[in-house]
């Protein structure tokens, strides 16, 4: 069975969100949703580990994040799925992923609290760009947190993602 999640028209509890590049850095997710890197706890209890089908995530040319684009049934990608606590927090994610990637709603997969596989319907930002700007190949997370992680944070640090008021329509 399909959960289906509240859309932001209608409630004032944001989507949830499946992420699979930069912001699965737990660091990198708390800096973005708390401006602060340290915030992880807060931010850990926010994701879990979940999957979607049907697309695959793949290198940008000269860049450290990657793009998911859609692709066969069998393709799927591994990330995060978040539920963010506020309209702020998803808006502060959405100012973040930019016009670059546009958001389209997927069916994310994961394990609940019991063991239990779920299903649940969220948003997943995907490439809008040049097709020709990705590399075809794979994107890898561990080597982004070893390689570039410290990097990003230092790059960003001091830096505040705004993202409105959640009074805000």
């Amino acid at each position: 069975m399909v959960h289906k999640s509240p859309t932001s028209e209608i409630s004032t509890q944001p989507r949830p969100l499946f992420i699979y590049g930069t912001l699965c850095a737990i660091p990198f997710l708390a800096w973005a949703l708390t401006g602060e890197a340290s915030n992880i706890e807060m931010v850990s209890s926010l994701v879990r580990p979940a999957t979607v089908k049907g697309y695959s995530r793949f290198s940008v040319h000269h860049a450290d994040y990657p793009a998911a684009i859609k692709d066969k049934a069998e393709a799927s990608i591994d990330g995060l799925l978040l539920t963010p606590e506020t309209m702020t927090q998803r808006r502060k994610l959405d100012d973040f992923e930019g016009e670059t990637y546009k958001i389209t709603s997927v069916i994310a997969t994961f394990f609940d609290a019991k063991g239990k596989l779920e299903m649940i319907e969220a948003d997943m930002y995907i490439w809008d760009g040049e097709k020709e700007k990705l590399t075809m190949e794979p994107w890898d997370l561990e080597t982004f947190i070893k390689e570039r992680l410290e990097d990003w944070l230092e790059l960003f640090g001091g830096v505040e993602l705004i993202g409105g008021a959640d009074d805000e329509p």
